[in-house]
Parts: structure tokens; C-alpha cells; sequence
């Protein structure tokens, strides 16, 4: 190797000189460019990516204090110039810093909830406090993702993979830090963005994460990353040390006080449409403002009118198909932007429920999808797991993950009851929306399915409840076990469950008469039949009576008989005797044409007991030893022919029978007492109470009276009412006013909680009226007063 030519040298002295290159022979114009280093990207423009915060915050008070503690190091005033600041001036760092890790803070909630208006409050605070001398760094990764698929329509609900959308933000922030070149292999480009932020803090947001991965992979080295959410995103607490700030709703006062504002004076005067508008909109300030926007704009109409069309399903004849309306990629803040949507657009109404719940569905996994559309379909305001794997034909594995993953995403609610699962009311409403969608022979299915699964566990609660009743129902001779029968005690528990449940219960029934599954809903009759005699949940009672009544015609002349004998129940405790009588008749006329002899005999005993509180003792002792005459030409059936003696017993007391009347309640107390049933001894203790009563044997009465209140220890109302009422009537009659004016003191503070024209209050009210009249007592003018 030859050297360098005479008079060249390689190399170079002077202290005047900054960039030296070697060469034989240039040509051209020669530019030198000097390579960067820390001062030089100091000079580069840290960049302003975060939008502008929000003009105010309603209420989040807590949040916001939780947030400002975790974020206290940032929220500090720093020195304007970070090359001079004391490394060890600015304090503490935050909850789980560690060297080369920024702090991580995660907001999760609904959509609407208000998670981005509180990332970017505290990311301006900290940004104005000098904590960021790197700059502001914001990302929407759901806008990314639509900006990504705008090209096709076919996809455009479909989330980009996450790794090619991680790495365009990368790519995105790192040209605005001032990188000269962006690497193509992801890792690559993160370890750049951390190199640039190793000496530089920043502040981040990145807005609607659904992953760990898509988090970690945005991390800068130092300063303050802020996420939302909508999903839980644990993983990141657990491991890589962020605090987690929960948004909710807002409280109600706030939430009323939001809307009011928009609406203005008409909300003052209408305090209870205003509620319905909050709870249509669940609470989210997104969604009521757009709601009270709406009303205000329409200053014509009521606002809880307006407030019930936003909770209200249009269905599918009035809501466009779903792929008519793309996604609109807006501003997080102003709301503005386009679409390009086609075919008639959606209702106001729809926009208001849906624009905060559709980003969060078409991120969901398809079979996440399908299941959120068939558990709007599940009946009534709560569902438990059971009713859900039913609904789905999952087994509960995979039913608790789905279940699960709703919640994570904020669709599902759990709660309060250990099995309580629902979905928030504009929630439910999107749901409902978009199973609009599926095929209507599916829906149905789907329905009957769910509608069966109450069926049946209702049943197995009847089974304990009216224990020994007759049912008729098919549900009870099903051969499977009632599904996920549920674990209960006893009898008092069953009814306790039952009421907890009763609301979904009645929906069921309501849902399965609505699409014509009339032979499921019938048998609501037998299954609930216990409940509503003996808690005497009249609403209740009504309305299972009505559909079922309804619903039977077209199913067979026996489901009819079983519909009218509860009916003709119900308006005999309600006072409408003469409508008992006629259902009555129609049950016993039904029972006839069907040769259902158990039927006919078991009606006569209601019969009967209608007649003797029309005061017609002769006509019902008739009826009941025509009814005991069946029953004895039959294999024996215990129960109900000792309910048909008690009916006769009664009627022997009227007629002044009195020792036959005391024999017949007797052997009938027996016989309830051997088949251990409480409620049914409660009652022949009364019947006999009255029966010692109307012979003038007080001290038996007073003795009967205590065995029916020890036989059942938590009356219903009517029950408890009446015992005291009885007590109340004794007292009087043997002459102690005192204990009578004491007793009946309680009949009426009971009779209170009954319907106008129930027997019982109207008795306790002759009974006041007559003591007060009476005994001039003190105790007797305050009964008079109530």
C-alpha cells in the first residue's frame, strides 16, 4: 500500500474547527451537517400535542384529589430552565417510579364517563407546572384506528392489529420529538423514543387503551403517562406499578345540576324529568349532555316524555341497519367531525344513546359481540349467570369469562346480590339496539330458552313454599331437575328469594306472553301461585293473573282452570266477590269439561269461602259438602280436603253450629300440624278463634289466637292485620277496653299498608268506629282520628 501523496498528511491541528472530512477529489457542491446532540434537541420545539382541556369539570371532586396526589411531583412548579434544576430539587417521585420508568396513571370507566376531560386537566396542569421539558404527547387509539381503516368500509369496526397501530403513534411521536429517522423494527422505534426522553420528561395521554401491550409499548423513559380506558387493565397496577382512578357516574345531585344547566328554567320546574333524564343517560356526563341538549332544543314537549323516547327501542322497522352508519372520528372535545354514512340516518334519540357505547362495541371480539346482543334479550332488570349460560348455550366457564370481560368493559354491572348481573339503562338500550339485528326465529329461541330457565327455578322455590299444593304446570313433571335449583333452607328463605327475584320473574312472564310463547307463560300461575297467596303481593298477583288468564285460552281448558282459580283468589282477598264467584264458576264449569274431578273439588272449597264473606252460609255449606262428597269418592288427597273442611268448619260457625264447627277446625288443624305446614295451622287457629268468638269463649279465642301468632312468627300484612283486629274484637267483647283499644291501635298503623276496600281494613274501620262510639276512651278518639 502505497502512502499518501507528497504533501498531504492525515491529519489536522488548530483548535477552530468542527466537522472534518477526508477525500481524494471532490465534485460538486460539498454541505456539512453537524450531528445532533443534547444541546442541539434542546433548541428543537418540544411539541404540543395534547387538546385543549376541558372548560369545566362537574363535580369528580374525588377523582380529581386522588389524581392530584398521585401526580404531586408533576403538579410542582419546576425551574423554566431544566438544564440548571437541582436533579434532587424537584422531589420525590411518584408511586411506583423506578429509574428509566415514567409514573402511570390508568382512569377507567364507562364510555361518557368523563375519563379523557380528566386526563387532560391534569396533563395541562402538569405541562403548565414546567414538568415536561420534553413536551406534550397525546394519542386516541381509537382514532388512530379509524383513521387507519377509512379506506375500508367493510372493516371499518374492526380494530387494527395492535401492533401496527402501536407503532404508527411511535412512529407519530417520535417525528414530533425531532428524530431524523424513524426504525422500522417496533422495538427499535421504542427504545428510540425512550433514548429521547431518557434526559427529557414528558407528558403523555393516551386515550382508550384496551391492552397491557398497547401501554407498555408507548412508554417513555421519564415524565408523566396518563391512560384512559375502558377496560380495567389490572395487569398494569400489578406489574408495572400504575395506579388505577376508577370514574363512574356522576352522583345524582350532579348529575342533575349538569343537565339543568343546559336545559334551564324548565328543569326547575320539572325536578322528576329531569331525574328520568338522568337515569336514561345512566348518569354519564357525555351522554346527558347531548340528552339535555336535546330537550332544550324541543321546549315544546315534557322533559320526562323526551327523557322516556331516549330509554324507549325503536326496533328494527325504525332503526337503520348497522352497517348504514360508519364511525365518525371527532374531536374529543368539540364533537365535531364527518361521516359519510348512508340510507337514512340515525334519530336524535339513537345518536344521544348510542354515540358513547358504539366505540366500545365494535372493539369488542365478534363472539364478544354476539353474546352482548343475546343477553339484551334476557328479561327483566337483573339476570343471574345461570340465566345468561342458558341464554348463550355456554357452559359456566366460558359464561363467567363473557360475563367477566363485559364487566372489564363497563357494558355489564354486578351487584348488589351475589348473583345481581345488569346492564346500565343506556346500555341496555344500545344492547337492544343491535339485537334488533339478529334473525327474529333466533331472538324467539333465545327468549324461550331464558323464560324456561326461570320457569324452572321458580319451581323448584314452589316446591318448598306450597308444599303439598296440587300444580298442574308442565314445568313440574319435566324430568330434569329444575336448572341451578337454588340452595335454600327452608321455606321462609325460598320466599324471600323469591321476592328478591319476582321483578324478573314478572318481566319473564310478561316477554314469553308478548311473543306468544303462551305455553310458558301460563304456568307463571302455578310456579309463583304460593308467593302471592301467602306474602299477598297483590300487583303482583294481578298482573300474573291477567296474562295467564290471557295466555291459557289458546293452550287448553285445564291451563284456564288453574288461571281462573288464582284469579277468583285474588278478587276474593281484594274484596271482589262477585267477579270470584264468576271465575269461580268458570273454574269448576273448565273442570268439568275436562273430567278433572281433584279440580272441581278444589274449586268448591274457594267457592265456598267466597259465599260465606257474601254472607251466604246455607248456599256455601252446600257448595263445600258437594265438594267433600268428590273428594270422598276419591283416592284421598289429605291437603285439600282438610283446606275444603276448614271452609266448612267456618260455615258451621255461621249457621251457629258451633261444636261442629270446633270439631271439623280441629281435625283440620290436626291434620296441617302432621303435615308441617305453619301457615295453613296459623290460619285454623284463627278460624277457630272465631269460631270460640261467636260462642262467647273468650279465653279459648285469646288461647287460639296465641297459637296462630307462635305458628307463624312473620305474618304478611293482611295476616298480621287481621290477628290483631281478631285480638282486638276479643278484648271488646270481654269487656277489657283498655287491651282492646291497645290491639286495635296496631290493626290500624296495619291496616295502612292495605289496598282501600280490602276486608280486612274495612273491618278494622267498624271495629274503630264502633269502639270509639262505645268507650269515649282516649285510645278509641285517636283510632276515630286515624
Amino acid at each position: 500500500m502505497s502512502g499518501p501523496p507528497a504533501g498531504v498528511g492525515n491529519e489536522i491541528s488548530g483548535n477552530d474547527f468542527t466537522t472534518v472530512v477526508q477525500a481524494g477529489r471532490v465534485q460538486g457542491g460539498l454541505h456539512l451537517h453537524p450531528p445532533p446532540n443534547q444541546q442541539d434537541l434542546a433548541q428543537v420545539r418540544p411539541p404540543m400535542m395534547l387538546p385543549a382541556p376541558p372548560a369545566r369539570l362537574h363535580d369528580r371532586h374525588t377523582e380529581r384529589a386522588r389524581l392530584s396526589i398521585a401526580a404531586g411531583h408533576h403538579l410542582t412548579p419546576q425551574p423554566s430552565n431544566p438544564a440548571t434544576a437541582d436533579p434532587g430539587a424537584a422531589g420525590p417521585a411518584g408511586p411506583g417510579r423506578g429509574a428509566g420508568r415514567p409514573d402511570l396513571l390508568v382512569i377507567t370507566g364507562p364510555a361518557g364517563a368523563g375519563s379523557t376531560a380528566l386526563a387532560l386537566d391534569l396533563a395541562h396542569h402538569a405541562l403548565h407546572a414546567g414538568a415536561a421539558p420534553g413536551g406534550a404527547l397525546w394519542a386516541d387509539l381509537t382514532l388512530w384506528a379509524n383513521l387507519r381503516d377509512r379506506s375500508n368500509f367493510s372493516d371499518r369496526h374492526r380494530p387494527a392489529p395492535t401492533g401496527d397501530l402501536v407503532a404508527d403513534v411511535v412512529a407519530a411521536w417520535l417525528r414530533a420529538l425531532g428524530a431524523d429517522r424513524i426504525p422500522e423494527h417496533p422495538g427499535e422505534a421504542a427504545a428510540l423514543l425512550r433514548s429521547l426522553t431518557t434526559d427529557r420528561p414528558v407528558v403523555a395521554v393516551i386515550e382508550q387503551a384496551t391492552t397491557p401491550g398497547q401501554v407498555r409499548a408507548l412508554l417513555p423513559a421519564a415524565g408523566l403517562v396518563v391512560v384512559t380506558s375502558r377496560h380495567q387493565l389490572l395487569d398494569l397496577a400489578a406489574v408495572d406499578g400504575a395506579i388505577r382512578i376508577p370514574v363512574g357516574p356522576l352522583p345524582a345531585p350532579d348529575a342533575a345540576a349538569l343537565a339543568a344547566g343546559i336545559i334551564g328554567d324548565r328543569a326547575t320546574a320539572d325536578p322528576d324529568g329531569v331525574r328520568a333524564l338522568v337515569h336514561a343517560c345512566g348518569a354519564l356526563p357525555a351522554a346527558l349532555v347531548h340528552a339535555a341538549a336535546y330537550v332544550a332544543a324541543r321546549p315544546h314537549r315534557p322533559i320526562g316524555e323526551l327523557a322516556a323516547r331516549l330509554t324507549r327501542p325503536t326496533g328494527p322497522t325504525t332503526r337503520p341497519p348497522q352497517p348504514t352508519r360508519q364511525t365518525v372520528s371527532t374531536h374529543p372535545h368539540t364533537g365535531t367531525g364527518t361521516g359519510t354514512g348512508t340510507g337514512t340516518g340515525p334519530t336524535d334519540e339513537e345518536i344521544i344513546i348510542d354515540s358513547t357505547l358504539d366505540a366500545i362495541y365494535t372493539g369488542l371480539d365478534p363472539d364478544l359481540q354476539t353474546a352482548y346482543r343475546y343477553l339484551a334479550i334476557l328479561p327483566g332488570p337483573v339476570f343471574s349467570a345461570a340465566a345468561a349460560a342458558t341464554t348463550l348455550r355456554a357452559g359456566d366457564q366460558d359464561t363467567d369469562t363473557i360475563l367477566a370481560r363485559l364487566r372489564d368493559a363497563h357494558l355489564l354491572e354486578h351487584g348488589p346480590a351475589p348473583d345481581h348481573w345488569r346492564m346500565p339503562a343506556p346500555v341496555r338500550v344500545h344492547a337492544e339496539h343491535q339485537a334488533a339485528d339478529l334473525p327474529e326465529d333466533d331472538r324467539t329461541a333465545a327468549l324461550a330458552r331464558a323464560v324456561r330457565h326461570y320457569l324452572m327455578w321458580s319451581a323448584s322455590l314452589e316446591l318448598l313454599i306450597g308444599h303439598g299444593r296440587r300444580r298442574d304446570a308442565p314445568v313440574f313433571a319435566w324430568t330434569q331437575t329444575p336448572e341451578r335449583a337454588p340452595a335454600v333452607a327452608d321455606k321462609s328463605n325460598a320466599i324471600a328469594l323469591m321476592q328478591e327475584w319476582l321483578p324478573t320473574l314478572l318481566a319473564a312472564q310478561a316477554a314469553a306472553a308478548e311473543h306468544d310463547l303462551h305455553h310458558l307463560a301460563w304456568q307463571f300461575v302455578d310456579t309463583l301461585w304460593g308467593y302471592v297467596s301467602q306474602r299477598q303481593d297483590y300487583p303482583a298477583w294481578r298482573q300474573i293473573c291477567q296474562i295467564g288468564l290471557d295466555c291459557a285460552q289458546p293452550v287448553d281448558p285445564g291451563a284456564q282452570a288453574r288461571a281462573h282459580m288464582l284469579a277468583g283468589l285474588l278478587d276474593r282477598r281484594l274484596g271482589r266477590l262477585a267477579d270470584a264467584v264468576e271465575h269461580h264458576r268458570a273454574t269448576a264449569r273448565l273442570a268439568r269439561q275436562t273430567g278433572d274431578q281433584l279440580a272441581e273439588a278444589s274449586v268448591a272449597e274457594h267457592h265456598g269461602a267466597t259465599l260465606l264473606a257474601l254472607d251466604k252460609p246455607e248456599q256455601a255449606l252446600t257448595v263445600l259438602e258437594e265438594g267433600l262428597a268428590l273428594y270422598q269418592a276419591m283416592p284421598t288427597h289429605p291437603r285439600g280436603q282438610a283446606l275444603l273442611q276448614r271452609q266448612l268448619g267456618l260455615a258451621h260457625s255461621k249457621l251457629g253450629h258451633h261444636d261442629d264447627a270446633e270439631a271439623t277446625l280441629a281435625d283440620a288443624e290436626a291434620l296441617f300440624t302432621e303435615l308441617g305446614e305453619p301457615y295453613l295451622r296459623s290460619r285454623l287457629a284463627t278460624n277457630r278463634a272465631e269460631t270460640a268468638l261467636a260462642a262467647g269463649r273468650f279465653t279459648d279465642a285469646l288461647t287460639h289466637l296465641d297459637r296462630a301468632e307462635t305458628a307463624l312468627p312473620d305474618p304478611a300484612v293482611p295476616n298480621d292485620a287481621y290477628l290483631r283486629y281478631l285480638r282486638a274484637a276479643v278484648h271488646h267483647r270481654a269487656g277489657d277496653h283498655q287491651a282492646a283499644d291497645q290491639a286495635l291501635i296496631t290493626a290500624v298503623r296495619l291496616s295502612d299498608q292495605l289496598p282501600d276496600g280490602h276486608p280486612t281494613r274495612q273491618l278494622i274501620q267498624t271495629l274503630a268506629k264502633h269502639l270509639m262510639g262505645a268507650t269515649g276512651s282516649a285510645a278509641a278518639d285517636r283510632l276515630g282520628a286515624s
